[in-house]
């Protein structure tokens, strides 16, 4: 089953029917679907894939060369190809023949021969000529994969397509888990997050309690044995300890980069503090975000983007002792489900997040320029936070709340917010004044997971500048 990759799918598909040669480059973090997309592209007897490994590139290109004589049915001498600049000749005459679909993963282990993509350079500009070769180049190291397009790399103004594949929304991750009630969709995300594998990793009408013991909370457990090992499976990350740490503070609720550095027992050394937080987020599993409208010495907070990270380091690592004498059950009963609704606050906040970009038309809402939300206090010292500060198309506000309740919300959580924007606008924060006047904004929008009492939807249904939002309109 395709999942929000159709687009892709059909690119790639035509990527390989333009009789010409495209070189592509499709790349993105560990198990977002990438090997699965390429695997289902093309028909294997046009398709040759190879699996580079983390080893030598002699080794690599003997063992495609291996491969590609299986593959293609015919003899192949390794000593009749002793450089990666024969390998790719090879391929090219081979298309020579008939139209030929490349797909090199992880390409990244290619270059440990740092003269790998030069020679690639040197075939594609002067060999291949107009041979319907189709060349994709795949990788789960991001930074090393977006450097093939940068302006000092032999391949840069030569990709002829290229995509950063990401892990699934809350909507798509729900596609993947079909035929279950909105809440038990929003539940799942929280834990399992958008990553195409560990989705897969759900049975069929498995319910939530068995599906986190068994492949999350159990050490034997398919996602569990990915997670544990997430930091060692990236290269070049030395500290592996010190990278568990920050993400553990983070998890913990620390989102300044003192208290993180604390937290992780870095706080004599802020800078490593500070590189593994820009590491982890090149990586997708942390990332920063600041008040609406910062100042410009406004600090920035850190949060964890992957929600299966997230639940790893709030439920399973503080918990890994119990865990490892398979008292998964006793875990989830006694940590796990009293503290769940807890949980999914921050988690239910990114759905309405991504629930707006995907829906707002369908709301009758101009989209997004900037979503964001306001922590602070006001002149009186009280504090505040605003789940919801986002400008719009129109250069209008949009201001709001969003709770993951299990009761009703009535109209107070109207009046709370207008009385904080109040008391905002008197403590010098212009935006606030511009969110409660009529010309320069959109309204106010609330999203609550147990819907609203009649007496607020009444009232909405005479302002139009409400608008109020359940699970069923998210899903």
């Amino acid at each position: 089953m395709f999942v929000n990759r159709e687009a892709q799918l059909e690119e790639l598909r035509a990527l390989a029917e333009r009789e010409a040669p495209v070189l592509a480059l499709l790349y993105g973090r560990r198990r977002v679907g990438k090997t699965f997309l390429l695997d289902h592209t093309w028909d294997e007897d046009r398709r040759f894939y190879f699996l580079a490994a983390d080893t030598t590139a002699e080794q690599n290109r003997q063992e495609l060369l291996r491969e590609l004589a299986s593959w293609s049915k015919s003899e192949l001498s390794f000593e009749d190809y002793p450089t990666w600049r024969t390998v790719f000749r090879l391929l090219a005459d081979m298309a020579d023949v008939q139209p030929l679909v490349v797909v090199l993963d992880e390409f990244q282990y290619l270059m440990g021969d740092e003269s790998v993509v030069s020679q690639l350079n040197a075939v594609w500009d002067r060999e291949v000529g107009a041979r319907n070769l189709t060349l994709v180049l795949c990788g789960s190291e991001v930074a090393t994969m977006e450097a093939l397009e940068s302006g000092d790399s032999p391949l840069f103004g030569r990709i002829g397509w290229r995509e950063r594949l990401g892990p699934f929304d809350y909507f798509d991750a729900a596609r993947m888990v079909p035929d279950r009630p909105p809440r038990e969709h929003a539940y799942l995300y929280g834990v399992f997050g958008g990553t195409p594998q560990y989705l897969s990793a759900i049975d069929r009408g498995e319910d939530l309690r068995d599906a986190v013991i068994r492949n999350l909370l159990s050490p034997r457990g398919q996602v569990h044995l990915q997670l544990e090992n997430i930091i060692e499976q990236e290269r070049g990350i030395r500290s592996t300890s010190e990278y568990r740490a920050v993400l553990a503070a983070v998890a913990a609720g620390n989102t300044e980069l003192s208290r993180i550095a604390n937290a992780a027992g870095l706080g004599d050394r802020r800078d490593a503090a500070k590189r593994a937080l820009e590491t982890l987020e090149g990586l997708e599993l942390i990332r920063r975000e600041r008040n609406f409208r910062p100042g410009r010495t406004a600090p920035w907070r850190f949060r964890i983007s992957d929600n299966a990270i997230r639940f790893w380091y709030h439920f399973v690592h503080p918990n890994r002792s119990q865990l490892a004498t398979d008292e998964a059950e006793r875990v989830w009963d006694q940590r796990v489900q009293p503290a769940l609704d807890s949980y999914m606050g921050k988690v239910f906040e990114d759905i309405c997040r991504e629930a707006y970009s995907r829906h707002h038309h369908g709301w009758g809402l101009p989209g997004v320029t900037d979503w964001s939300r306001w922590e602070g206090q006001d002149r009186n010292r009280r504090s505040i936070e605003i789940d919801i500060v986002a400008e719009l198309d129109d250069r209008k506000l949009l201001t709001g709340e969003i709770k993951w309740s299990t009761k009703p919300k009535g109209r107070d959580v109207h009046l709370g917010l207008l009385r904080d924007l109040e008391d905002l606008s008197r403590s010098a924060q212009a935006w606030a004044r511009e969110a409660l006047e009529s010309t320069s904004s959109q309204g106010h929008i609330y999203f609550s997971a147990a819907g609203f009492t009649a007496d607020f939807i009444e009232e909405a249904g005479e302002d139009d500048r409400l608008y109020l939002l359940d699970l069923n309109d998210i899903f």
